[in-house]
């Protein structure tokens, strides 16, 4: 007698077909509940940023910089000479303007080198808004800073694409007056 057919191997390969349907299924969702539950955060591009410049002019370089967020890394002397080499980090978004500034604060005695360095992540949340007392209180306190760096850039890049931008039409809305006296 021969054995019976196998209808045992026939299920497991039509269960085979639906089981990874089911494991992209939840995986995918896993995946989206994750992202959606960890903080958004915007990588900003950052230059690397070297300066030559003399000992006299060193203190309206550095306003220039810390005037664009920037960041210094490293000060040498050259030797022989009195030219100081300062190496700093610069965001992307502030070095538009930033060589001309310079040149017109020092007289154009500074002359930059811009190269791609790095990206780095804001510290804050972009979509970060005002929900609770305590949020509110800590932005009172000075706990949080006042003007979210992400939100802004995020919504520069927004509008330079013809994007939606969420502003205040009004910023403040109170009664317009007509300053004529009526007669």
């Amino acid at each position: 007698a021969d054995p019976p057919a196998e209808p045992a191997a026939a299920e497991p390969a039509a269960e085979a077909g639906a089981l990874p349907g089911q494991l992209i299924a939840a995986m995918r969702e896993a995946c989206r509940a994750a992202f959606l539950r960890c903080g958004t955060r915007l990588l900003e591009p950052v230059y690397r940023c070297e300066v030559q410049c003399d000992q006299e002019i060193l203190g309206r370089m550095y306003a220039v910089l810390r005037k664009r967020r920037g960041e210094i890394l490293a000060e040498d002397l050259r030797e022989g000479t009195d030219l100081f080499l300062i190496s700093a980090s610069l965001p992307v978004v502030e070095s538009f303007g930033f060589a001309n500034d310079l040149r017109k604060n020092t007289s154009g005695a500074a002359h930059p080198q811009l190269v791609f360095s790095h990206y780095e992540a804001l510290p804050q949340d972009p979509l970060f808004v005002v929900a609770t007392e305590e949020e509110q209180e800590a932005l009172d306190d000075g706990d949080l800073p006042t003007i979210n760096l992400a939100r802004k850039l995020m919504d520069g890049v927004r509008r330079r694409k013809g994007l939606r931008v969420e502003d205040k039409v009004v910023a403040s809305a109170t009664k317009q007056r007509t300053m004529s006296r009526k007669r």
